[in-house]
């Protein structure tokens, strides 16, 4: 049972690793995001031997997959990974229009502001981009843009822009 810290790096990790081949576990929990972590977290409060793994780093993907959430990909398009958006836009609209159209729809949200010329020009280029990335794709697009008074009165808020 390992009860102490060490450092996050590549040694720690192989030294963890050969460490956890060679223990009897109750559990092996495989995925440390938040699902992972706190099923394990469960597990050892309950006096049980567990191992957590992860191909990667301990929470290094995002929640989407645990969320319940198609993540828009405007992060990925950020990075300019355009291939992951296009995979984004292509589960989005298998899920509204295939696989599940009486369970997914379309989740109304709003981006804030703070430095608003900068802002609305920066977003509105990112989400105009991946707006015709998905053009064709029976991807709902981005509607309209609100103002601060517009936002707070409520009125037109509920589609002040989607995503899945």
């Amino acid at each position: 049972m390992f009860t102490t810290t060490s450092p996050l790096s590549p040694a720690a990790r192989a030294n963890a690793l050969d460490r956890l081949a060679g223990d009897d576990l109750d559990i092996l929990v495989i995925g440390a995001g938040v699902t992972g972590c706190g099923c394990a977290l469960d597990a050892v409060t309950r006096g049980l031997r567990v191992g957590l793994v992860d191909a990667r780093d301990f929470a290094a993907g995002t929640s989407s997959r645990s969320s319940k959430l198609f993540h828009g990909g405007l992060r990925y398009l950020e990075q300019l990974n355009f291939a992951l958006v296009f995979e984004a836009l292509k589960e989005r609209s298998l899920a509204l229009n295939k696989l599940a159209p009486h369970l997914a729809k379309p989740v109304p949200f709003l981006y804030p502001l703070t430095r608003p010329v900068i802002d609305r020009s920066y977003a509105g280029l990112g989400i105009g981009v991946y707006d015709l990335m998905g053009a064709g794709r029976g991807v709902p697009h981005h509607l309209r843009h609100l103002s601060r008074k517009r936002t707070v009165c409520g009125s037109g808020a509920s589609t002040a822009s989607t995503d899945t």
